[in-house]
């Protein structure tokens, strides 16, 4: 009788131990990405970019699809004077994004235009966030930047005064 609730209880536990070694396998490389990610980031706010930018590569073999890994791989590369690249980081990292909240990405992409005077870029990357009830911090600015530097200094200002209620132009090419 003992022999037979030793394999009882050990087919017992085996089969109770099988799902949590399958979701341990599963989350594994997402727990891996988020701890370099969260390292990277402190490296970031170090100013050891370089380091940074190797934990944030392995963090995307991990996790490919996270956006804010993409969005921190793009200020590495916009630091280091690659804005093409920086850019492409956050189209991907907007297109990753799984909610609604695109905001961030589109503000710093937008930064970025317009950091490299790609005002019309910016202005038609911006245009995505007008129609929307609220503004994220800091969207104003850079709208009013970036519509100052088209050549539009009245929608700037009106903008700027909280009297804006009318539709970005479309940019010209």
């Amino acid at each position: 009788m003992s022999q037979r609730r030793h394999i009882v209880s050990t087919m017992l536990l085996g089969c109770l131990t099988l799902p949590l070694v399958g979701c341990a396998e599963m989350t594994e490389p997402d727990v891996r990405a988020y701890i370099h990610e969260k390292k990277a980031y402190a490296e970031i706010r170090k100013g050891q970019l370089e380091m940074a930018e190797q934990d944030l590569k392995k963090a995307l073999r991990d996790n490919p699809t996270e956006p804010s890994i993409l969005n921190n791989m793009a200020y590495i590369e916009f630091k280091g004077g690659d804005y093409k690249k920086a850019v492409g980081f956050l189209e991907q990292a907007r297109v990753l994004k799984n909610d609604d909240n695109d905001e961030p990405y589109i503000m710093n992409e937008a930064r970025i235009l317009i950091a490299h005077k790609e005002y019309r870029r910016a202005l038609a990357l911006l245009s995505l966030l007008e129609p929307r009830r609220s503004w994220p911090k800091g969207y104003k600015k850079i709208l009013a930047k970036a519509l100052i530097h088209n050549g539009q200094q009245s929608q700037a200002l009106a903008v700027l005064l909280e009297k804006h209620d009318i539709t970005l132009d479309q940019p010209q090419p």
